[in-house]
């Protein structure tokens, strides 16, 4: 694969302010529109379950992530991007004509194809990240990307609720449409290439498996998603915390400080991953997240508040570490042609079992306790943790594409 240009430090600085500034922009209004969506529902209809129905359609876009992948692969990114955030801005402008119960298909039918354009766009906003940052850079802005998200997650949802009460969802949809229309002239503002990587034409079926198959390929990447049944385990915990609290004697109420703790973690998480990567490498870090989580899982065992509210923090610290270590290192092994297609089948690795763990765990905290979850989770954590201290072990280092 030809080399990529070597880029000057100040483009790559103001390549980071745009990117950064407009990320910050789009996620503000994607938070805060998620949460009011769902909140505009239950205002309109008095039901939680039509509610609750609404980040379902969110996320039934993800189920396209390797369509998504392909795109990326196969369209000039940066062009892909401005276009998909002037097509989300127009796509939430719609939501304006909701006045009354009988425009709620609307609501339902925006908030899916939502879903389907954030998913459309992370592959690629993934693989342009690789174009305009070299690889030393890379590592920090990784973490620079999750503490705006993490950040962004705690206050933003607040904001929106509060403008939802005083004004209204018509004005939380002109904020998210205001943000979509400066992020997409933000991306016009980055340095980079803007041609369609080089590819040999391949049929579709094979093409969409091709993210796949880099990383059961590449044994250092192979090694290290391991590490992501993490992510998966973590939803067997979701019911398992309304048990927690009750049982370190507190409101379910005080499940909202177990998430702004667990949120702060995150964000100190976030900003030290590019060095822990620096001095030691991406697979440590996997098993220092996979560490930090069983250990976070087994005070949340131990009955008590105190241990309850230090576990809450130092979760928060394992699922940034295991992420940003497999985010980084694929983006560090795999060629330009190939970027959206495995950063699709990562995101679609890490998150989509998500549904699946979350209903598993809220069938079973009716037979166990969450103790024995909680017990059980960090057991398999260590397990994970030891099978890829073993992988890496016989791994001989594999050569780095950038």
């Amino acid at each position: 694969m030809p080399a990529r240009p070597a880029r000057s430090a100040a483009v790559e600085a103001a390549n980071a302010r745009w990117y950064f500034a407009g990320l910050a922009a789009s996620l503000v209004g994607n938070s805060a529109m998620s949460l009011v969506a769902g909140v505009w529902v239950k205002a309109l209809t008095g039901s939680s379950a039509q509610a609750g129905l609404v980040s379902a359609c969110i996320y039934a876009g993800t189920m396209g992530a390797p369509v998504a992948g392909l795109i990326a692969d196969r369209l000039p990114r940066r062009r892909l991007l401005v276009w998909m955030n002037v097509l989300a801005a127009t796509t939430i402008a719609a939501l304006l004509w909701v006045a009354s119960r009988a425009q709620l298909w609307l609501l339902f039918a925006v908030m899916g194809l939502y879903g389907i354009e954030a998913t459309l766009m992370d592959p690629a906003e993934d693989a342009l990240f690789v174009e305009m940052f070299s690889p030393q850079l890379r590592q920090k802005a990784n973490g620079w990307r999750l503490t705006i998200q993490e950040a962004g997650r705690l206050i933003a949802p607040l904001a929106g609720a509060g403008l939802f009460v005083l004004i209204g969802g018509g004005a939380v949809a002109a904020l998210d449409t205001a943000t979509f229309l400066f992020a997409a002239w933000a991306v016009t503002r980055l340095h980079t290439e803007d041609s369609p990587p080089r590819h040999a034409p391949e049929r579709l079926g094979p093409a969409l498996l091709a993210g796949v198959r880099h990383i059961l390929a590449t044994p250092s990447l192979r090694a290290t998603v391991t590490a992501a049944a993490a992510m998966a385990l973590s939803g067997i915990g979701v019911a398992a915390q309304y048990s927690l609290v009750h049982g370190v004697g507190q409101a379910p109420a005080f499940l909202g400080v177990f998430s702004a703790l667990l949120g702060g973690g995150s964000i100190i998480a976030s900003l030290t991953a590019g060095r822990i990567i620096d001095r030691l490498d991406e697979s440590r870090l996997a098993v220092i997240g996979l560490i930090n989580f069983a250990a976070a899982n087994l005070l949340r065992a131990d009955h008590s508040l105190l241990a309850a509210i230090v576990g809450s923090i130092v979760l928060g610290f394992a699922l940034p570490y295991v992420f940003l270590a497999t985010l980084n290192l694929a983006m560090a092994v795999t060629p330009s042609e190939l970027q959206g297609r495995v950063s699709a089948a990562l995101t679609f690795a890490l998150f989509g079992p998500q549904a699946l763990t979350q209903a598993i765990g809220s069938a079973l905290i009716a037979h166990v306790s969450y103790v024995d979850i909680y017990l059980a989770s960090a057991a398999v954590s260590l397990s994970i943790a030891g099978r890829l201290l073993r992988q890496r072990a016989r791994l001989t280092e594999a050569p780095l594409v950038t």
